[in-house]
């Protein structure tokens, strides 16, 4: 498989997940492809490792505003004093559903995955000679990144 082909596919099957999880889980029509970066270095992050016919990490990168946002629609009851209690397990359960659904998709394109459960705001290693697909999304919760490291492995 052709890298050019590869980073076109993976792009194209991220933006898919993505859309299916806000507009069928979230209830957010909103969710469009943006072009510019929403997070930025210190945002809260959380990270799925994939191992296969790929290698490689999904990482979803939100300012706290959006993840504040998301987790307020999973406990609409909690106190903005407990809100901040939730991150972590709303931060996994969007990144399982994103690269689950991700995942699901790879196997259209004959690769056999396992992933591993999410880390959230875990020291991201530097991903030397892994093709890098980044994306960027807005959502009527806020902006997010979308990062894939990979490299197929024979």
């Amino acid at each position: 498989m052709a890298l050019i082909d590869s980073y076109e596919q993976y792009a194209k099957l991220i933006v898919r997940s993505v859309d299916h999880i806000f507009k069928n889980f979230l209830k957010d029509n909103t969710i469009e492809e943006v072009l510019e970066s929403q997070s930025s270095k210190g945002d809260p992050t959380v990270s799925i490792g994939i191992s296969g016919s790929i290698k490689g990490e999904l990482i979803i990168s939100m300012p706290q505003s959006t993840l504040e946002n998301i987790t307020k629609f999973f406990f609409k009851n909690a106190s903005a004093r407990t809100i901040k209690k939730h991150y972590e397990e709303v931060a996994g359960e969007i990144a399982n559903l994103i690269t689950g659904t991700f995942a699901n998709q790879l196997q259209f394109l004959n690769h056999t995955v396992r992933l591993t459960p999410p880390e959230f705001n875990e020291e991201i290693t530097t991903r030397t000679l892994y093709d890098n697909v980044n994306l960027s999304f807005i959502s009527h919760f806020g902006g997010f990144d979308v990062d894939l490291y990979y490299r197929h492995e024979r």
